[in-house]
């Protein structure tokens, strides 16, 4: 007969087992879907907030909207398809696939059937490159004093490797716009691209109103807006201290000009972040 200690063990390596152990991925053969008749539509991956976003549109959009279920596998692997489990039986047209999609090198196929009201079930397909999705710009602040501004730029703790890569191998861009149309572009490499920081735009004009834009220099640039202050005297503080920025040299983010030496002409300078 067992002792109440071994039952007591038994029991919680069952209970263990019971709460360790996942269930496997749920995967199909991409033949398990050659029954199904093709559903025109155009499928797109882009980055939201620093996540993954795959949605789809279909041709002839159903109505009442239909139930989505989406498969997906890796082009360079002879692999069944695998479903996402947070986009199964779902009515939104698109879902977060941050954690799906886990290699920027790779190309992937994905497939989402589609489920009317009516019995009638159709797939709809594209092939995604994750290596040509554009970057959004970043959320951001400013701060003006006498005689700089502080941008200070919003990035997650924790994103995907795609997007990391693809944020380290981008040129940045801080558009520095003056009021009487002078653009300065302030062009960085970022290294280091977890978590917020501050860049400073120093030796400007006080009294002077000046306009801001950060963005991702890729083949398909999304610029934020402008944001705009005016440099008040009397708006003195410390310059900040760099966090979260692997600095190789010091930066002159801009020489002092004196009034009326502006010229109309676009300037360029980099510094690696």
């Amino acid at each position: 007969m067992l002792s109440q200690r071994t039952i007591s063990a038994v029991g919680f390596l069952s209970l263990c087992l019971v709460v360790c152990v996942r269930p496997e991925t749920e995967t199909a053969s991409p033949s398990a879907f050659d029954g199904y008749p093709d559903e025109p539509c155009t499928i797109k991956l882009s980055i939201h907030h620093f996540r993954l976003i795959l949605s789809w549109e279909l041709e002839n959009k159903p109505s009442p909207p239909a139930n989505y279920t989406l498969w997906y596998t890796i082009m360079s692997k002879n692999e069944n398809l695998v479903k996402v489990k947070n986009c199964s039986d779902i009515m939104e047209s698109s879902c977060d696939v941050t954690d799906e999609l886990l290699d920027g090198l790779e190309n992937y196929f994905a497939l989402v059937v589609v489920h009317r009201e009516d019995p009638t079930v159709c797939v709809c397909s594209e092939y995604i490159v994750p290596a040509n999705v554009p970057l959004e710009p970043p959320e951001f602040e400013i701060v003006g004093f006498t005689d700089h501004i502080n941008v200070t730029m919003k990035f997650p703790p924790v994103t995907s490797k795609i997007i990391q890569e693809k944020l380290r191998s981008t040129p940045f861009v801080i558009k520095e716009q003056i009021e009487d149309s002078i653009k300065i572009i302030h062009k960085s490499k970022m290294n280091n691209v977890t978590g917020n920081f501050t860049y400073v735009l120093k030796d400007l004009l006080p009294k002077t109103n000046y306009c801001v834009s950060v963005y991702f220099d890729d083949a398909s640039t999304i610029k934020s807006p402008l944001k705009c202050t005016v440099l008040q005297p009397g708006q003195e503080s410390e310059l900040p201290s760099f966090f979260n920025l692997d600095i190789p040299r010091v930066a002159t983010f801009r020489n002092h000009r004196p009034a009326g030496s502006h010229s109309h002409k676009q300037e360029e300078e980099s510094v690696e972040l």
